[in-house]
């Protein structure tokens, strides 16, 4: 018969190792985690056996038990000499969980107060990120809030990631209308295959030749004319290593919206229609 002991997880550990480790995520003393994987491995007895089960001294088990009990993990027998039974693991679970619901609970209605209310409305401040992933991620995120229109100007392949598009299909899922334009054909012919009910066409208004130069505009998102996100294309420290730096803001009172809702109006929606 396998000692459940000394069986090794993933990582190696032994799962009593790994139960123990665990257990104390949820505050409880080494001591008061051994005496409970110890006890569940025996499910009752004294405390004498639990000492020698979970290595811990005898002297301290009883006040790891008193413990254990006031959480509802451990049941006590009155008697000469006392003894212990641990909770169903099912329902030592259920306790735990419980516990962390709870803290999360109360968690979040401090930090609810905390917050300044007018925090809560600070929609169209313009923030600024950097590198390749971070940009599309964002873009990512200003894509699910479109309900209307999204508008997309796009110049290299690099932010064009899977996730990207899966966004981007998503939209046109919900039946939102989709423009795109680049001066690239393969970056079009890219959208078109990928987007079918998207508006795919050529615009060069931020560019003078493809591929772009550094520091040129390498792709710019508008939601429903009120977010956008503008990305550059920049030169690093390191020789030939180029990455991408946002600016991007989730509300229209930016001056950066309005200033960037006609171009973009002009240089992508005046082409619809028009095959390219």
């Amino acid at each position: 018969m396998t000692d459940q002991g000394s069986a090794t997880g993933d990582d190696g550990r032994s799962i009593v190792e790994e139960s123990v480790e665990l257990l104390r995520t949820f505050d409880f003393t080494e001591y008061e985690a051994k005496c409970f994987v110890g006890l569940t491995r025996i499910q009752q007895g004294t405390a004498k056996e639990v000492s020698e089960v979970a290595d811990v001294p005898r002297a301290r088990v009883y006040d790891c038990m008193d413990g254990l009990q006031e959480h509802g993990l451990v049941d006590v027998q009155q008697g000469s000499p006392r003894e212990f039974r641990a909770a169903d693991p099912g329902e030592a679970i259920s306790l735990l969980d419980r516990r962390v619901s709870e803290i999360l609970e109360r968690l979040d209605e401090l930090l609810g107060r905390l917050q300044a209310p007018e925090a809560e409305k600070a929609a169209g401040d313009v923030w600024v990120m950097e590198g390749d992933a971070e940009v599309s991620e964002r873009m990512e995120g200003l894509l699910d809030t479109a309900q209307e229109e999204v508008l997309l100007a796009a110049a290299v392949e690099d932010l064009l990631t899977g996730e990207l598009l899966e966004a981007l299909q998503a939209v046109a899922d919900r039946g939102v209308e989709i423009v795109i334009g680049s001066p690239a054909a393969p970056i079009r012919q890219r959208f078109r295959e990928e987007l079918p009910a998207a508006q795919v066409l050529e615009t060069w208004t931020w560019w003078d030749s493809h591929p772009i130069q550094p520091g040129a505009v390498s792709a710019i998102l508008m939601v429903d004319g009120q977010r956008l996100l503008v990305s550059a294309d920049i030169e690093t420290s390191l020789p030939g290593v180029r990455k991408h730096r946002a600016v991007w803001t989730d509300g229209d009172s930016a001056p950066l919206v309005g200033m960037m809702r006609p171009l973009l109006a002009d240089a992508i929606r005046s082409r619809a229609g028009q095959t390219v």
